[in-house]
């Protein structure tokens, strides 16, 4: 009898907790579909950087008159702590956004002129229906003496866009990692793929992938005159030619855009060198687990 009243009591709790979460869920009065698919606010981009550590000050649109893009104007943010700026373009919709990226072929000689007046090393980033450039201030100087102020930008510029990835686009980073007998090969693969309704509700999809890829040769790498390689993917692939390995055997492959886009994807790698080769796939780490250092 106390067993079944024990029963009936851990029952309620479960109906209990599924009540309170399933409220939290739609406490917006949105669905869970309306939340997945609608755009973004200003203030939730501002207030999620923040939480990251990067508050946003704005300092108005005096001096950024000429920013405009196809006819939206940028909020303008200086990082609390920082002279580095970030502007954000809010569009009305995820599809009115990606409109600008079909007019990228236009835009890269356009935003140069546009941006480079506010950093060297601005960077494009976008997150559903928002734009946002990051405007790094690194004198030419810092950057080629890559001291404390270049490893602060790399850093900072590493966490905005893993921010972007993350949080607002709800992206993932995979590992696949294969080797051969002479050859350790990983990949650090950063996607999202996404839906959302325009503004008739009809389903659009948009998606993004980045690789980095990198070797280790197991052997005496002073042995190692030079390489060619191919990394191939289920969508394109990259390859090059390199001449030097590290003292420790590492070397940096490259970066590749759309390889791949999802953890079932496959990749094959094919290397030459001192007049042997070899070929091998990569698979998925299930832990998602770094250990050839990036």
């Amino acid at each position: 009898m106390h067993k079944a009243k024990l029963a009936q009591s851990l029952v309620v709790i479960l109906l209990i907790f599924v009540v309170i979460a399933g409220s939290i869920g739609l406490s917006s009065g949105m669905t869970k579909e309306e939340l997945e698919y609608r755009p973004l606010t200003l203030s939730e981009v501002t207030k999620l950087f923040s939480q990251k550590g990067f508050k946003l000050e704005s300092v108005g649109r005096e001096g950024f008159e000429n920013t405009a893009l196809f006819g939206i104007e940028p909020e303008v943010f200086r990082i609390h702590n920082s002279e580095d700026l970030v502007l954000i373009y809010p569009f009305s919709s995820h599809g009115e956004r990606k409109k600008l990226a079909g007019h990228y072929w236009r835009l890269d000689s356009e935003m140069m002129e546009m941006f480079l007046p506010y950093s060297q090393l601005f960077q494009i980033l976008m997150a559903k229906n928002m734009f946002i450039v990051y405007c790094p201030l690194l004198d030419e100087e810092s950057f080629k003496a890559m001291g404390p102020a270049y490893t602060s930008y790399v850093q900072r510029s590493k966490a905005i866009a893993e921010l972007v990835l993350r949080d607002l686009n709800g992206g993932k980073t995979l590992i696949f990692r294969g080797e051969g007998h002479y050859w350790q090969v990983e990949v650090a693969l950063n996607y999202f793929n996404q839906f959302y309704k325009d503004d008739r509700g009809v389903l659009g999809y948009d998606g993004w992938s980045e690789e980095s890829a990198r070797a280790k040769y197991k052997g005496n790498p002073s042995q190692v005159e030079s390489f060619n390689y191919i990394l191939e993917g289920t969508s394109g692939s990259f390859g090059g030619t390199q001449h030097t390995l590290r003292p420790d055997g590492f070397a940096n492959l490259g970066r590749g855009s759309g390889l791949v886009n999802k953890a079932e994807g496959r990749y094959s790698f094919s290397i030459k060198w001192n007049g042997q080769g070899e070929t091998f796939d990569l698979e998925v780490d299930p832990f998602g687990m770094i250990r050839l250092p990036y």
